[in-house]
């Protein structure tokens, strides 16, 4: 017994398709593991430059984003 040849295409398609999705969720995979290393690396980053700055201006330091300017600072800013 035989499958017929309409069925074996449909098999076949079936089959690379299931093959070519496998495949797609294994590169979103990957994908999704190098975003997560490349955030961890970044909040690695943040932590060292925010412990920095705490050594340098004390606990309670805040950085204006839009000016640079230091507020809040509990150490001498006349080291900067």
């Amino acid at each position: 017994m035989k499958l017929s040849k309409k069925k074996l295409e449909d098999l076949t398609s079936i089959i690379r398709r299931r093959d070519e999705a496998f495949k797609s969720v294994g590169l979103l995979e990957l994908r999704k593991t190098h975003q997560l290393n490349e955030a961890y690396s970044v909040e690695v980053e943040y932590d060292t430059f925010k412990k920095e700055m705490t050594e340098k201006y004390g606990k309670d330091v805040q950085v204006d984003m839009q000016t640079g300017e230091i507020v809040g600072a509990t150490n001498d800013l006349k080291k900067v």
